[in-house]
């Protein structure tokens, strides 16, 4: 069957506005780019409190996920097979793992409707969130239910993406085949500006050089770790900016302070998604601790905005970091401070390889990997 010129997506997420995180950026961002080449996505997610109205958003009640209140876990939504046909969706693709992808793994069948899967979030790595238990015995069980799970889960959808290489592999591991497809980021917003010096006027280091460092601040993404490495950088008169919230900010901060480190850390809480841009242009590099990532979005975020970045070996961003671009260091407090105060040193040289080594993921061109996968789907 030829596919048809123009497509009507359901998208199925456990996350959605007014959370802010990298699935919820991924869906944003291929919304725009499918709307520009004349698709449709619509998006099926959990409602919120503060959820605003927004045309082809539907919306399921559920409770709050205690880990993260903001999170809302669907109860068995109730989403009619007819509904689906008189919507006139045409591919089914779930974001999701959790209630709202059970429940497109189900409507595919029920509505003869192909289907794709993306993973998002190593979930098996997380499970220490619904086993309180702290032992690795107990911890490396959940990891093994955890991936029966995932295997269970995406032998119910025609295709699996994962978005990198080292994503892939790591399914593969687990029994998951999957084609690669990464999330995209919004090269026309991020790019380099001159309103970094204003941001730093405003947290009080207008004149320090300064190492960034963005996202959800949670255990699992290793930000204990560049307390380490900041131990070894003594010598030098860089600061940590860390941008974002998260359940592990304040026992971060406790650490900091406890180390000897408060005057080497600015802690700037929640930045909204509009001035980000802004925290981005306000270092002089990047640094990307998390072993716990599928991508890293918000290292390619820095990168488009002309900053290095200096990551973990072993991760999915030591794909695209090189020695043009930033650095790759081992797991080892003294070889990050190393590498992050070559970046200081050669950053300004590395910007524009690092602005070209981002364009890739531009939601052009990624939006362009998703159409075809699509495509391959109806046909």
């Amino acid at each position: 069957m030829k596919a048809p010129r123009l497509m009507r997506i359901a998208l199925f997420t456990d996350t959605y506005l007014p959370n802010t995180d990298g699935v919820v950026s991924s869906i944003l961002a291929y919304r725009q780019g499918l709307r520009t080449a004349g698709h449709e996505m619509l998006v099926f997610a959990p409602d919120s409190p503060k959820a605003v109205p927004e045309e082809n958003v539907h919306r399921y009640s559920g409770v709050a996920f205690p880990p993260y209140p903001d999170y809302r876990l669907p109860i068995f939504p109730d989403i009619p097979a007819d509904f689906l046909k008189r919507i006139k969706v045409q591919i089914i693709h779930s974001k999701a793992m959790a209630a709202m992808g059970l429940a497109a793994r189900s409507l595919s069948r029920k509505a003869n409707v192909p289907s794709l899967a993306s993973l998002e979030t190593m979930i098996p790595e997380g499970t220490h969130y619904v086993i309180p238990i702290k032992n690795s015995l107990v911890e490396g069980l959940g990891r093994k239910i955890g991936w029966s799970y995932l295997r269970w889960f995406y032998s119910g959808f025609d295709l699996v993406t994962s978005p990198s290489r080292h994503a892939q592999g790591v399914m593969a591991e687990n029994g998951i085949g999957s084609l690669v497809l990464p999330s995209p980021i919004d090269t026309g917003r991020f790019r380099p500006n001159r309103n970094g010096d204003a941001v730093k006027r405003s947290l009080g280091i207008g004149g320090k050089r300064v190492i960034a460092s963005v996202g959800r601040v949670v255990e699992e993404k290793n930000y204990g770790f560049l307390l380490s490495a900041a131990k070894e950088m003594r010598g030098d008169d860089a600061v940590f900016m860390i941008v974002g919230k998260g359940p592990y900010l304040e026992a971060l901060k406790r650490k900091a302070l406890a180390d000897g480190l408060g005057g080497k850390f600015i802690f700037t809480g929640f930045v909204p998604d509009g001035r980000l841009v802004d925290y981005y242009n306000a270092a002089d590099c990047f640094v990307f601790p998390s072993r716990f990532e599928t991508q890293g979005l918000a290292a390619l975020e820095a990168l488009s905005c002309g900053k290095a970045a200096c990551v973990m070996d072993g991760t999915p961003m030591a794909e695209v970091v090189n020695a043009k671009n930033g650095q790759v260091f081992a797991d080892d407090a003294k070889d990050c401070a190393e590498k992050l105060s070559k970046c200081l040193a050669e950053g300004e040289r590395m910007a524009p390889h690092c602005r070209k080594s981002a364009l890739p993921y531009s939601i052009p061109s990624c939006t362009k990997s998703l159409v075809s996968i699509y495509r391959r789907l109806l046909e």
